[in-house]
């Protein structure tokens, strides 16, 4: 005997509706369990119970399970069927791809004006896991707009604009390459006379690009789906569809269980995250207060400088994002005895000594600022926080990675004290020069930082700001372990 299921998700399972449509039927008095009519909310076992809706069995047993992409045109309505629509997703399907399957459906949707991926399946269970806002599974659109954003469009992008569903953010905003608008031809239509943008979701409000960019008086011209998840248009042409093969779904549904946070009754402590520019002590401070805490830490930079420093080992430029992104997999991040993320092993040997040199500090911006390699190294920081008692530390942990943190810190200090402290941690204390050019790296890295595109370094939402330039190391832990002691109580009233 199977799992009970409620009556609405059995048939959602077995491809026949969603679960709204499917409890709709239910209500209809459409759907009988044993030839007695079904009630709202019932208890069934699929694999014991006769199912039938409008008198025709079901079987989640026996269907197959159907996983398709598709390369949705503008002016085709993302529905199952609407009888004021031309055409819907599923007329554009071959019917040789649809074979066996009772019903498909779209998992979520792109409005009729816009274009690009979409996935569609008979699979209910695994389209709920798709589209749950849990797994913050990122879609990538490139948006084309009449105009080049202005640096106060921008801010307010990058700050949330508000919804009557609530805050809508991006994970990041950038301008589009002139060999990804140039790649946006095949599509069709106008592509030159447009600025076009990557803007990367997290969240699926609807219409939320274009509402969000009307809200800053940017109309979107045209909006087209190019990634979701860990899927990429590759060479399909609008209207293509084709089956999405089963490593694509295996790497798909990693980066599902990588990204979503889980369900607080599985936690262990809060998720603090500490965000700073470089040099602020993040991460010695974050490491300190985990120890008394008992929580475990991360050092996010730890990612990147790994990243660059295997790039100019291995002649990689810098500035080339897909060669970049093919080197993750070649990184892992491993906490030491102590339960501290700050081990790096690249290809199986650990190289963590090798990160802290000038010649990384100068290069990691470069390779920072692209936004494919920051969601290739989404997935790795997220599962971290899955479960709790994590203190994690670098530029974009409380806006980007992390935007749902029990509690969000900056540390603050001026570029003078954090020249005068990096000296000191490489024994150069006394060398005029070797300051000098530490606090020149600094105010270099902190430009690069603060005006990027994709995830600027910025102070997050509902932050508690902590100046630490007159403070021992020592106040400026006890301070953090206070403040997270403090929500921990908080935490526990509200439970």
């Amino acid at each position: 005997m199977s799992e009970p299921l409620r009556i609405h998700k059995a048939l959602a399972d077995a491809g026949v509706a969603s679960r709204r449509a499917a409890e709709k039927l239910v209500i209809e008095g459409r759907v009988a369990v044993n030839g007695v009519t079904a009630t709202v909310g019932q208890l069934v076992d699929p694999a014991q119970d006769a199912i039938t809706v409008d008198g025709g069995a079901i079987s989640a047993a026996t269907q197959p399970r159907i996983y398709l992409l598709l390369a949705k045109p503008a002016g085709v309505t993302s529905t199952v069927s609407d009888r004021h629509a031309d055409r819907t997703v599923i007329d554009l399907i071959p019917a040789a791809l649809k074979k066996g399957a009772a019903r498909l459906y779209p998992v979520g949707r792109l409005d009729r004006d816009s274009e690009g991926l979409l996935l569609l399946t008979n699979d209910g269970a695994w389209a709920q896991r798709m589209l749950h806002p849990r797994h913050g599974v990122e879609r990538e659109y490139a948006v084309a707009l009449e105009q080049p954003l202005t640096a106060e469009q921008r801010d307010r992008l990058a700050r949330g604009i508000s919804l009557e569903e609530g805050t809508a953010r991006l994970i990041a905003l950038r301008p589009a390459t002139s060999a990804e608008t140039r790649n946006l031809e095949r599509f069709g239509g106008v592509v030159r006379g447009y600025a076009w943008y990557q803007v990367t979701l997290g969240q699926g409000m609807k219409r939320q690009i274009r509402r969000m960019f009307a809200a800053v008086d940017a109309p979107v011209r045209r909006l087209a789906r190019i990634r979701i998840g860990t899927l990429r248009m590759g060479d399909m042409a609008l209207g293509d569809a084709r089956p999405v093969t089963a490593a694509e779904r295996s790497q798909l549904e990693r980066h599902v269980i990588d990204s979503g946070p889980s369900p607080r009754a599985e936690r262990r402590g809060l998720v603090v995250s500490i965000d700073g520019p470089g040099g602020s002590g993040k991460s010695t401070v974050g490491v300190r207060a985990a120890e008394q805490l008992r929580y475990r830490f991360c050092d996010t930079g730890v990612l990147y400088r790994g990243l660059t420093w295997l790039a100019m080992t291995r002649g990689i430029d810098m500035d080339d994002a897909a060669q970049l992104v093919a080197l993750v997999p070649h990184m892992k991040l491993e906490p030491d005895d102590h339960q501290r993320y700050v081990r790096l092993l690249a290809d199986g040997r650990e190289v963590t000594t090798e990160l802290h040199t000038a010649e990384v500090d100068r290069e990691v911006s470069r390779v920072s600022q692209h936004a494919d390699v920051r969601a290739a190294l989404l997935p790795v920081q997220r599962g971290l926080a899955r479960t709790g008692g994590l203190i994690m530390a670098g530029r974009d942990i409380g806006t980007v990675v992390l935007p749902d943190a029990d509690l969000k810190l900056y540390l603050d200090v001026s570029v003078g004290e954090r020249a005068r402290r990096r000296a000191a941690d490489r024994g150069l204390a006394g060398d005029a020069t070797a300051l000098a050019q530490i606090e020149a790296e600094l105010r270099s890295r902190d430009e690069v930082d603060s005006t990027r595109a994709t995830s600027p370094l910025r102070v997050p939402d509902g932050a508690t700001r902590i100046d630490t330039s007159h403070n021992t190391l020592e106040q400026t832990v006890a301070k953090v372990v206070a403040l997270v002691r403090d929500a921990e109580q908080g935490e526990s009233l509200d439970d």
